[in-house]
């Protein structure tokens, strides 16, 4: 073992003994972690579930464990029998675990990606000790990596463990191993190691809010932008669809609120009850400051920021209080999504509190009270239908378009009345009776044991219904469990705006009537459950989309984030003030979220008054991109000397002469005057053109690639040519060919943003301007002239 690896793994048994974890977690053969001994990642970072994430394995992840017996077998070499991780393989995978949380502080969702690569990996060093990890190993486990999925995100996320785990940590003892992640000579290796390459290009090209782009038009990392059709498609939907059901409601209300206000969907989910804030403005006097052409009241929204340095406290994250200003134009909407919310959700809370209070699943009824057991069914599933009865079309079409709860009553009423069997009312309780869980009874309490049961008569106790679905149903309880402010208090879920139903299974399949006003089970929304909203199989747009591509649509709820923080830099404002909305800590966070044009960045920069004045439309868009250093060439040095040796004012006249627009070429950028004569080399500025100066844009080096290969195969064919074939021009036409390779080489090797040809020719100089009639020559009179 060697000293890094030895601190590493110590320095997280210590912080996991000070958090009160147990080290050595007992599993079965399978690697399988008793669940009263699993690490409880979303308490150990004081995070608020849903999700709850847990360490649950210690054995090998089934479908990665199969893709690498299949690389072993492509390899000659024996199947692997699954089994659990040795002891150092543990260690390891807990020590990530534990670092990424508590000295990283990321989440348990981010912590568990890279652990989850390094339980793969112990599948192919199994009794290699970590340290050791061979390369021949690291390969066998990236090949597997590569067979898993289409996309190529898991062999990347393997290599990114490998790099930022073992080789930047020194846990092993062969240096950079990261190096091995390579392709066996297998055809489906070597498409995913190439899919991989294209993902990994993908995410560097939308990390990359400075990489330089090649037209006026072209944004900072687009994608991250919601994709157009998709975001107005979306809008449609939550602001002109009728929402089919309960959780669609609140679905649409939080998507709503994140088009307006820019929040993460973190803290729009966890919005407090108790949200609106107006702020009163006085003037001078103590008066309304509308009364003086101001603004006299405003609207905020008090929410709890994420990613803020004052919630990360010893215990883990608590909630920190913020407010974000509501612009006047959103106020009335904002007001109304949020009172029809609280309207819906009345029930639900106040049965939430009586839960937490209480500790009672079903508060409203004392144990020893006797329940129909049709209620009880609709309680416990949520489903409003617990018989065969036929209900009116009417009614239910009268639900989802008014979600009135009061129509629940009158469905009630038609089951009731109907000779239908209770089918699903029996086939719930029957089977929980058969297996001694629950007793079913008649109207004086008895117990009936014997004979057919006539269920609009059958009755439970609640007390005995309670201990049922504690002891058969651990995941579909309520949500009781408060969350921490940075304060000290404690704020529990029915003091929050959106509730959802805990494991919807009545809406979520076939969209099914549930009812908020019995179900037992609701809590937190999770933040997936938006994601999923925008991009699952069962998203609103598959549900809601005007047209079959609609429905195909999806979107990254983040982008919304993206494109308002955009939006607002290009309307001007402040980069401090979008720091501020959003929530961020610095003003280089907000610029990451930056994705305007060329041309909206040139719009914004600041002219000074005198070049505003003197400089002409073209010539002022020139130097706005000479000022914010987007542009180089000869033209610009030259403007750059007239300007150091003679002044603004003389500068401006040459910048207003010459350099009357940017022309972008596909082998680079010029800036030279065309505004009398067309320049008669156009797209030869690869020929040793002075104005022409190299971009970082990929499709430019392509361009010239492709110059060269033609150029190459044209020497060739030449040099080729027999000596009695060669006519008398052939000596003029090779010089001619192999000057303009040269010259293309020297551009490919020439870095981005330098001149290939800084001593090259002019080649757009015009006979006139040989004369002695070039903007030089101008210049010089405009001097003299002084």
């Amino acid at each position: 073992m060697n000293a890094a690896f030895a601190a590493y793994v110590a320095s997280a048994k210590v912080l996991a003994a000070d958090r009160g974890l147990k080290w050595d977690l007992p599993c079965d053969d399978t690697g399988k972690i008793a669940k009263a001994s699993r690490w409880d990642l979303t308490a150990l970072v004081g995070m608020i579930p849903p999700p709850s994430i847990y360490v649950t394995d210690l054995g090998v992840i089934e479908g990665s464990f199969e893709r690498l017996n299949e690389v072993r077998r492509q390899m000659g070499q024996p199947e692997l029998e699954p089994a659990p991780m040795s002891q150092s393989w543990r260690d390891l995978y807990l020590a990530i675990i534990i670092h990424h949380l508590l000295v990283r502080k990321n989440k348990p969702a981010s912590a568990m990606v890279p652990a989850r690569w390094i339980r793969h990996l112990a599948s192919a060093a199994r009794d290699t000790q970590p340290w050791a990890v061979t390369p021949d190993q690291v390969r066998q486990a990236y090949n597997a990596a590569l067979l898993a999925g289409e996309s190529g995100k898991n062999a990347l996320n393997f290599e990114m463990t490998v790099r930022n785990e073992l080789d930047d940590q020194h846990l092993a003892d062969i240096p950079a191993l990261a190096r091995f992640c390579l392709p066996l000579e297998w055809e489906q290796t070597r498409e995913g190691h190439q899919r991989t390459r294209g993902e990994r290009s993908r995410v560097g090209g939308m990390f990359s809010a400075s990489r330089l782009r090649s037209t006026l038009s072209e944004r900072k990392s687009a994608a991250k932008l919601p994709e157009e059709q998709a975001f107005w498609e979306m809008i449609r939907i939550i602001f002109t669809e009728t929402p089919r059901t309960f959780s669609d409601v609140i679905r649409f209300a939080i998507l709503k609120l994140g088009v307006i206000s820019g929040l993460r969907v973190g803290e729009i989910v966890l919005l407090p009850f108790d949200c609106i804030r107006w702020r009163e403005y006085v003037d001078g006097d103590g008066l309304p400051a509308g009364s003086k052409g101001g603004t006299s009241r405003s609207l905020m929204l008090r929410h709890f920021a994420e990613k803020q340095v004052e919630d990360e406290t010893i215990d883990g994250v608590c909630l920190y209080e913020n407010a974000q200003h509501v612009p006047p134009m959103f106020e009335e909407l904002v007001l109304e999504t949020l009172s029809t919310v609280r309207e819906l959700t009345a029930p639900v809370r106040e049965r939430l509190r009586l839960q937490i209070e209480t500790g009672r699943l079903i508060p409203e009824y004392p144990p020893e009270a006797l329940v129909p057991a049709h209620e009880m069914f609709t309680r416990m599933s949520g489903s409003a239908l617990f018989s065969k009865a036929e209900v009116p079309a009417e009614l239910e079409a009268r639900y989802r378009k008014t979600l009135d709860p009061r129509v629940f009553e009158d469905i009630r009423a038609v089951q009731l009345a109907s000779d239908a069997p209770f089918q699903a009312t029996s086939v719930f309780w029957l089977g929980r009776r058969k297996a001694g869980q629950i007793a079913i009874r008649n109207s004086t309490g008895d117990e009936i044991v014997d004979g057919r049961i006539e269920w609009k008569r059958a009755f439970l106790r609640v007390g005995e219904v309670e201990a049922c679905m504690r002891a058969t149903s651990p995941t579909i309880h309520p949500d009781l469990q408060p969350a921490t402010l940075t304060n000290g208090t404690s704020i529990h879920p029915h003091e929050l705006m959106f509730l959802l139903p805990i494991r919807n299974l009545i809406e979520g399949r076939n969209e099914g009537l549930l009812d908020p006003t019995r179900y037992f089970a609701f809590g937190r929304i999770a933040t997936r459950d938006i994601n999923r909203a925008l991009e699952d199989s069962r998203s609103i747009f598959r549900r809601y989309g005007a047209s079959e591509q609609d429905r195909q649509l999806s979107l990254n709820p983040h982008a919304l984030r993206h494109l308002q923080t955009t939006e607002l830099f290009r309307l001007g404002v402040a980069d401090t003030i979008i720091t501020k909305r959003f929530n961020r800590r610095s003003v280089a966070q907000s610029y990451e979220y930056d994705h305007r044009s060329l041309a909206e960045d040139l719009a914004n920069i600041d002219t000074p008054e005198p070049a505003e004045e003197a400089l002409s439309g073209n010539a002022r868009q020139v130097y706005r991109l000479i000022a914010a250093n987007k542009v180089s060439g000869p033209i610009i040095d030259e403007f750059r000397r007239i300007q150091r040796q003679h002044g603004d004012d003389v500068a401006f006249e040459y910048l207003n002469a010459e350099a009357d627009g940017l022309h972008v070429t596909p082998y680079g950028f010029c800036v030279n005057s065309f505004a009398v004569d067309p320049c008669p080399k156009h797209l030869e500025c690869f020929n040793g053109c002075r104005h022409l100066a190299r971009s970082d844009v990929d499709k430019e080096r392509e361009n010239l690639e492709r110059l060269r290969d033609r150029m190459t195969g044209t020497v060739k064919t030449l040099e080729a040519l027999p000596e009695h074939q060669r006519s008398a021009g052939w000596h003029n036409q090779i010089a001619h060919a192999q000057t303009r390779l040269s010259n293309i080489l020297t551009a490919i090797d020439t870095r981005p943003g330098e001149k290939p040809f800084p001593e090259g020719p002019d080649l757009y100089q015009s006979a006139e301007s040989r004369r002695g009639t070039s903007v030089l020559d101008t210049v010089t009179f405009l001097q003299d002239g002084q």
